[in-house]
């Protein structure tokens, strides 16, 4: 058995209504019930396969304070006031900044920007800011993807003449700034229909409301800023990001070519996925160890020596920060560890954790590398020794609103902000522990026991046949993907592995083929190289994965991307030919991160193993101490068992089972039936030759019951005992008298035989009755069927413990 690495959910989408669709918007099948999976109406379907347009993007107007907003604004570029766009440090902010940079510019605005340093100002707009604006001669601040919530820097700017119009798109609280213009389609009583757009796509609307026009030469900063803070590609937002990847390809600027050029990908084939994963860390690497200026000249430059130079730049700039956090996770793992070791158990719910000299422009980074690891909260701080301040970032879980639990510890925070999957934050280092202790709390209370094991969600189950060049071509036309429309993702049950073989450097990755019915389809599993030995020809798999395409000389197939695996059946190993037992029981069990079970077919057996130092990790029992619950052993391996369930109720990955002789009655194999069904799953039972030395009952066959009856027919009648006519019948037949009384027992139950007190008599005229009809004979079998149990070949042995878990699973 081979236990999927996540919970796996998936939709049943309405098949009916899938056949409709397919056929009206001449579709593959597969792509029509995706759509028909995600909830699209037929509308938003067809929205996919036709030429990008502007469908789809809402009025700017219904925007609040974007009326008012654009007012002033006219006014001050009217007036040749001075407009200072205040911008932030990330993708996001960047491309804000930029993207107002390029409009203002169109407008003959006097205008210059300024974006503050991560570390030494942090997020937002702040008193020495807006000192240094007054002292510039700014009379109009434009905030761009921050804004909502500086209330005391904005009221400053108001007592030093300066207004202040605020374009941000996040979590506004609950005491506003008091702005000319506060838009935020979050806001209270904002009519906006759309509430997902990023700082660069409030920044979007505004620049449709101040040019008159939509301002399709700007979707592609609005596109980077969508993708890069994992906005959901959603609503309006498919629309902006679709108008700035066709801008892109077809009119890259300077910057963004040049930005490509150093991921190593040609403008023409940008994609969300390419931005996500290639241009948004160089964006944000500026801000994160630097200044983001340099992010912001190159998104704005159309000198394409400079940009070349500049995207250089940012380029090292990611490689120092890929190192660094590398580092830094290398330190935070070992302080974690050090933490659980030091709380008990697997640690607090959640992970914090503080360090004078981390780089806070890569906290986020780190927290979401521990997340990955741990699948749990992770909040990581850095420490400033001059103010006694951390600044840090945080990153959570499915089902944890890292937002509302941050506001709940308001009390011990001196700023925080961002939404339920990601936030920031400044506190006092004094408050750590405080902080620690409430959000260990907060998670203790809403998050369930499920909760805690990582989930994937597949949009539906499909059949290998659905799997088809022509499908994966329909489901590339679905992009663009990023956060709320992320790639399809399918489920493929029952196949069989025709072929394996690992890939890679070190053999990590693995390449697949597989089958079903006639069907065959390539797979690729990166970082399941460590599989490939469970993995091999004949097993059966259900996968969970995405479908592509996969072009290699010109030739182009249909490839599946792994992302998950699962395996029902078990792995057995027979190793009952070897000569020594305990040095491979030894070894099983040193080569296991878990607890080895051990069942034993005897008490001897089983202390034998209990008295071997090697084995001390392993749980070891009989079948008999499994049964009844009772003794040292058994109490033992309640306990383990228990152990070995990983935390807050989410199974644990499988285990290994050592059983040290294969049992020979009916009750030790009714236990071993309930461990092989162990619903927490075994990834292999190793099997070893370990005689009881108990007798074996014969099975008799119906001759030797037709030779006795015969035997005893022709006596009549007789006196049941020790001698007599059973002992001639017995020394006729060949068999032991054991065997004869047996008979005798079954005639008697099946009316062949009279009884009458120590009298036995032949029934003269019996019913018509087949041996099976008796509970005795059948008895006899189970007792020699159980008895040759462990003689059963590795294939019986496997069928038998398919069928136990399949009736299991259905039960």
């Amino acid at each position: 058995m081979i236990p999927a690495r996540y919970r796996w959910e998936w939709n049943q989408p309405d098949e009916r209504l899938a056949r409709e669709w397919a056929e009206r918007l001449g579709i593959p099948l597969l792509a029509s019930r995706v759509l028909v999976s995600r909830g699209f109406s037929e509308e938003e379907a067809a929205f996919f396969f036709r030429p990008a347009d502007v469908e789809g993007l809402e009025n700017p107007l219904l925007m609040k304070g974007m009326p008012e907003a654009a007012e002033r604004i006219r006014r001050a570029i009217a007036d040749g006031e001075r407009i200072r766009v205040y911008g932030d440090y990330d993708a996001d902010g960047v491309t804000s900044t930029a993207l107002m940079i390029r409009l203002f510019g169109s407008l003959g605005a006097n205008f210059d920007t300024y974006i503050p340093h991560r570390s030494l100002e942090g997020y937002g707009l702040n008193l020495p800011a807006v000192d240094a604006a007054a002292g510039a001669g700014i009379s109009l601040i434009v905030t761009v993807d921050n804004g909502i919530s500086a209330v005391e820097p904005i009221a400053y700017a108001r007592e030093k003449g300066i207004d202040v119009v605020v374009t941000d798109h996040h979590e506004p609280p609950a005491i506003l700034p008091d702005a000319v213009a506060l838009v935020n389609p979050k806001q209270p009583d904002c009519d906006y229909p759309f509430k997902g757009l990023c700082g660069a796509g409030v920044a979007f609307k505004l620049a449709h409301v101040l040019l008159g026009r939509l301002p399709a030469e700007l979707a592609d900063l609005a596109a980077i800023g969508t993708v890069a803070d994992l906005m959901p590609l959603t609503g309006e937002n498919r629309t902006i990001v679709r108008m700035g990847l066709e801008r892109m390809r077809k009119e890259p600027s300077a910057g963004i070519r040049a930005l490509a050029g150093v991921c190593g990908t040609d403008p023409a084939e940008l994609s969300s996925g390419r931005i996500g994963f290639g241009l948004a860390p160089r964006l944000n690497a500026g801000g994160r160890l630097e200044r983001a200026d340099g992010a912001v000249k190159l998104l704005t430059t159309d000198d394409a020596a400079e940009a070349e130079r500049l995207a250089r730049d940012l380029d090292r700039l990611n490689a120092e920060r890929q190192k660094l956090v590398d580092a830094t996770v290398l330190e935070a793992e070992r302080m974690w560890q050090e933490k659980i070791a030091e709380f008990g158990g697997d640690g607090p719910n959640v992970i914090v954790l503080s360090k004078t000299g981390w780089n806070a422009g890569i906290a986020g980074l780190v927290a979401s590398k521990l997340v990955e690891r741990h699948y749990r909260p992770a909040v990581i701080l850095a420490e400033d020794p001059d103010t006694g301040k951390c600044k840090g970032s945080a990153r959570s879980i499915d089902g944890f609103d890292l937002y509302a639990a941050l506001t709940e510890c308001g009390d011990c925070l001196e700023h925080y902000g961002g939404h339920q999957a990601a936030a920031g934050m400044t506190l006092y280092a004094a408050r750590i522990v405080e902080l620690e202790e409430k959000l260990h709390r907060l998670t203790g209370e809403w998050l369930w026991p499920e909760d805690w094991q990582p989930k994937k969600r597949a949009d539906l189950a499909c059949e290998l046949s659905e799997t088809t060049l022509e499908a994966a071509e329909a489901l590339s036309r679905l992009e663009p993907f990023g956060n709320g429309h992320p790639v399809p993702r399918v489920l493929v049950e029952g196949v069989t592995i025709l072929e394996s073989r690992t890939m890679g450097k070190e053999n990590k990755h693995i390449r697949l083929k597989v089958g079903r019915e006639g069907r065959t389809l390539e797979a690729v599993g990166f970082g399941f190289g460590d599989l490939a030995e469970r993995l091999a020809s004949g097993t059966k798999i259900d996968l969970l994965g995405e479908l592509g395409v996969n072009e290699w000389n010109g030739t182009r197939r249909v490839q599946f991307t792994v992302q998950d695996l699962r395996c029902d059946e078990l792995r057995w190993v027979d190793r009952r030919t070897i000569g020594r037992v305990w040095p491979e029981i030894v070894k099983l069990a040193e080569g296991s991160p878990e607890a080895v079970y051990v069942l034993c077919a005897s008490a001897l057996h089983a202390g034998e193993a209990a008295s071997r130092p090697e084995l001390r990790g392993a749980v070891i029992c009989t079948y008999s101490d499994v049964s009844d619950g009772g003794g040292n052993i058994g109490t033992e391996t309640a306990a383990a068992t228990e152990t070995v369930r990983s935390r807050r109720g989410a199974p644990s990955r499988a285990r290994k089972l050592v059983l040290l002789g294969l049992p020979d009655n009916e009750q030790d194999v009714g236990q071993l039936e309930r461990w092989v069904a162990d619903p927490g799953g075994w990834e292999s039972v190793y099997l070893f030759e370990a005689r009881t030395g108990r007798e074996r009952p014969a099975l008799l066959d119906r001759a030797n019951f037709a030779r006795v009856y015969a035997l005893l027919r022709e006596q009549g009648s007789w006196i049941d005992g020790p001698e007599g006519a059973l002992r001639r019948a017995a020394d006729q037949a060949g068999l032991p008298l054991a065997s004869v009384r047996l008979i005798q027992e079954v005639f008697v139950e099946l009316g062949f035989i009279r009884v009458h007190g120590a009298e036995r008599a032949i029934v003269a005229d019996p019913p018509r009755r087949k041996l099976e009809e008796s509970e005795r004979y059948a008895r006899m079998v189970r007792q020699a069927e159980t008895a040759a149990f462990p003689d059963w070949p590795l294939e019986k042995l496997k069928e038998w413990a398919e069928r136990i878990r399949s009736n299991t699973r259905w039960s």
